[in-house]
């Protein structure tokens, strides 16, 4: 016979209910007062709990939060009863964890209810509100704890959803979920891992982003990228290596490490678009540590899309459609920033100016995708020519533009020779499945001062490009 613990501080309605169930064969423990129930049901759980949604003292809605958190009670049904249909109250009831909502007029559903929820061992209740949480004392303290945790929770949720406003980069996003999370907890390193590309020719779009000790920044990294399954950059990659980046021997990993890392997955609706990782201290991870690590994984899926939508958003306004490169207003916003930043970063500086040879009568004889192929092309060498702290621009229609940083005009004239033969040495995949040769004239222009302007070295670049063009083509003149 099944055990229903029946709560209501109506005798009235305790009768009746009472009666009702008897009649249908359940045992029943009839309690007036919420804390008394709940201290009934942790010393011998019921088969179900039917109580008042609002009761003097503690609520059946507090009820309800109490018995789903503690462990000995978290699988046990609760049917919360109320006067009336209200929706307020029937969605907190169900946040609250209810099994089910019956409104007092509705006895016989009560016990349909009843009877579906104790005859079907495969029946389960909803997931916990608060799986697991370790509460000691009193009914009343037990209570006020499970409280104190969810409004500590709520508020670290607040404050990670609250990046997306602050966060218009991946990178600020990341800075503010690094500084939340070393207020409320102690690690070795932080890691959070997107798939999101920062730019639509990055090959291996995996970005991963770590907070740590700056002494501890090699083994930091080394240990997550073995976690997430990050494969490291070509360039820092061992020859040995390939594409592959798997660790042969866990047991080994989990040793240096003293405690694995614990990982969580960050979902964006159904979509996982990354993970996060948090290393414990050496003192191990506590139970704190993996609630905040999993909801912090679990309220950070928003801001992330959030974050990458910006991104994508000032990526788009800032980039030629075509060839993936800086357009021309964001050529020069990036050239003043930097220069607002420090002078000594670019001083000395040089630009290029590059005009493809002859590419009208492309585009009149092979067509327009012809000379897209072709443009797309030459963006590819010249991003393949540049190094990190050149600018590269698609000027207009076939003219392209590279901004030279620290570089005086004598390495100026070898880089603009370089990137010349690249261009002529290329070949260009057509739509049609041919292929294509083009070259470039360029125009080049040096500051030799730190009193310069983006616009007169560009200017000067110009008036040399098309001396390289009266003068023959596929060739570097100076301004």
């Amino acid at each position: 016979m099944a055990r229903i613990l029946l709560v209501d501080d109506s005798a009235s309605a305790r009768a009746l209910l009472g009666v009702r169930l008897r009649d249908t064969g359940y045992e029943v423990d009839e309690v007036a007062d919420a804390a008394d129930a709940a201290a009934m049901a942790l010393a011998s759980p019921p088969d179900a709990v039917v109580t008042d949604l609002w009761m003097p003292g503690i609520s059946g809605l507090q009820l309800c939060r109490l018995l789903r958190g503690e462990p000995a009670t978290a699988h046990v049904p609760i049917v919360l009863l109320t006067a009336s249909d209200d929706r307020r109250s029937r969605f907190w009831a169900r946040h609250a964890g209810a099994t089910a909502y019956v409104t007092k007029t509705e006895i016989d559903r009560l016990s349909d209810v009843l009877g579906d929820l104790t005859s079907s061992p495969m029946t389960r209740p909803p997931p916990a509100l608060h799986p697991h949480i370790q509460t000691r004392g009193t009914v009343q303290e037990r209570l006020s704890q499970l409280l104190d945790v969810s409004l500590f929770e709520s508020t670290i949720a607040g404050e990670v959803r609250a990046l997306s406003q602050k966060a218009e980069e991946l990178e600020q996003l990341f800075e503010g979920l690094c500084a939340l999370a070393s207020d409320v907890a102690g690690y070795r390193w932080l890691a959070l891992t997107t798939d999101i590309a920062p730019a639509p020719h990055v090959r291996y779009k995996t970005r991963l982003f770590i907070h740590t000790h700056p002494d501890l920044k090699e083994a930091a990294e080394r240990e997550a990228r073995d976690a997430l399954g990050v494969v490291p950059p070509p360039e820092r990659r061992k020859p040995d290596e390939g594409d592959a980046f798997f660790l042969t021997d866990k047991r080994a990993v989990e040793a240096e490490w003293s405690t694995p890392p614990i990982l969580a997955p960050v979902r964006f609706g159904t979509t996982e678009i990354g993970q996060l990782a948090l290393a414990p201290s050496r003192r191990g991870a506590s139970y704190d540590d993996r609630r905040l690590v999993a909801m912090m994984a679990n309220e950070l899926g928003g801001p992330l899309r959030m974050a990458a939508l910006v991104a994508e958003a000032r990526r788009l306004a800032s980039t030629d459609t075509l060839t993936g490169l800086l357009n021309r207003r964001a050529f020069v916003e990036r050239i003043e920033r930097a220069r607002a930043a420090s002078d000594k970063q670019l001083f000395p500086m040089s630009t290029l100016l590059l005009d493809v040879d002859h590419f009208k009568k492309v585009n009149d004889t092979l067509g327009h995708d012809a000379g897209d192929a072709v443009l797309q092309g030459v963006a590819r060498v010249l991003l393949a020519m540049a190094r990190k702290s050149d600018f590269v621009a698609r000027w207009g229609g076939e003219e392209f533009v590279v901004c030279l940083t620290s570089t005086a005009e004598a390495g100026a004239r070898i880089a603009a020779e370089r990137v010349r033969r690249a261009i002529a040495d290329a070949r260009y995949a057509l739509p049609n499945g041919e292929e294509h040769r083009a070259t470039a004239s360029v125009g080049l222009a040096s500051a030799d001062s730190a009193d310069w302007n983006i616009q007169d070295l560009i200017a000067r670049s110009d008036k040399a490009m098309y001396s390289a063009k009266h003068r023959g083509r596929n060739r570097v003149e100076t301004a």
